[in-house]
Order: structure tokens, then sequence, then C-alpha cells
């Protein structure tokens, strides 16, 4: 039977990571734009992943299969994103969604 809690947070973890890979672009690319939008959105993606940690990993099974769909496609959304702009709006959507797990 699969997790719902895990499978939800190594999407979250991928999708933090997928924003670290590009604020490194921005810094390696000398584009101030994209880093200042991103950089703001990745520490609240972090936070709210902190957060909600605790109780996916330690408390009973939360996550179901609509929050496992919804996490893959959010996720697909952000590995999608053309442009700094689109990576924002997708990590806006993480934070929201990933906060009801708090």
């Amino acid at each position: 039977m699969p997790d719902n809690d895990e499978m939800v947070l190594e999407d979250a973890g991928a999708v933090v990571f997928t924003l670290e890979k590009a604020l490194r672009r921005a810094v390696r690319n000398g584009d101030p734009g994209a880093l200042r939008a991103i950089k703001p959105q990745h520490s609240k993606a972090l936070q709210a992943l902190a957060k909600a940690r605790k109780k996916l990993i330690e408390g009973e099974q939360i996550a179901n299969d609509a929050d496992v769909a919804e996490m893959r496609r959010i996720k697909g959304e952000i590995d999608q994103a053309a442009d700094a702009q689109q990576l924002v709006e997708g990590a806006i959507k993480f934070v929201g969604f990933i906060a009801k797990f708090v």
C-alpha cells in the first residue's frame, strides 16, 4: 500500500530543490530580476515544508490520494515553468498547498 505522506514529502522536496536550482542559475547567469523574484518564494517554500514535515513524518497518515495528485500537479507545473514568473506562480501554489499539513 503506498504511503501518501511519503509521496507528498518526496515531491515537496523535489519542488524545493527545483527552486534551489533556479536560484543557482539566476546567480550563475547574473540575472538579478529572476533572483529577486525566486528567492523570497524559495524561502517561503522552505519554511512551509519545514513546518509540514513534522506532521507528515511523525503523525498518522494525513495525505490522501487527492493530495498526492495535487502535489504532483503542482510539481509538474513547476518542472515545466518556462520563466521565473511561472516558477514563482508555481511556488506560491506549492506554499498554499503544503500549508494544509501544518
